[in-house]
């Protein structure tokens, strides 16, 4: 009979984007006055708020790691021009629990569940997350584009099956509201 070993969780925080009338109008405009040269444009966390994000947590939401595009120095509006070109980034991770923080003050619902790993599996992730905290190997980009993951996916290449790499279907997906624990091996 195969032992059954003790658990850890890793949880997985998401929010969708904020797709509100004024946010997107005053976004955009920020957008096109950073084009035009007439403003900084965007915040780098206003682009956020538009686009939507996902993280990771393995010391139950104490610290909230995110994988994002190191875009060296370039204004948030060319970085958001760029992902929507298709262009790629190399990714960078980092600690993301002040974005997840002001998402929730910024009125976005932050949807957070726990996916259990038995212990050696958990300590695999930890390790895969630890070295990607150091120097990612993967590059950042949105679906169909020319990085290697996004923010979801990014968790998938972590050891975490999540089904989908685009945020509106990981939010909505059938059951997950209703079944926020999955367990990935035989754990107590």
């Amino acid at each position: 009979m195969t032992p059954v070993l003790p658990c850890r969780p890793v949880t997985v925080l998401a929010f969708v984007g904020d797709r509100s009338r004024p946010f997107v109008a005053r976004v955009l405009a920020a957008l096109v006055d950073g084009m035009n040269g007439s403003g900084p444009g965007p915040s780098p966390l206003e682009c956020v708020f538009l686009a939507g994000h996902a993280g990771v947590s393995t010391d139950a939401g104490q610290t909230i790691s995110g994988f994002n595009p190191n875009a060296g120095g370039l204004p948030a509006w060319q970085v958001m021009q760029g992902l929507q070109s298709g262009e790629g980034f190399p990714g960078i991770v980092t600690d993301d629990t002040g974005v997840f923080t002001a998402a929730s003050q910024h009125g976005l619902a932050v949807e957070a569940f726990d996916v259990p790993l038995p212990e050696p599996a958990f300590q695999l992730f930890v390790a895969a997350l630890g070295r990607e905290r150091q120097n990612s190997q993967y590059s950042y980009g949105l679906p169909d584009g020319d990085g290697d993951c996004n923010c979801i996916t990014w968790i998938e290449r972590l050891g975490l099956p999540l089904l989908s790499g685009r945020m509106d279907e990981f939010i909505a997906l059938p059951g997950r509201g209703s079944h926020p624990s999955r367990r990935f091996g035989r754990c107590s």
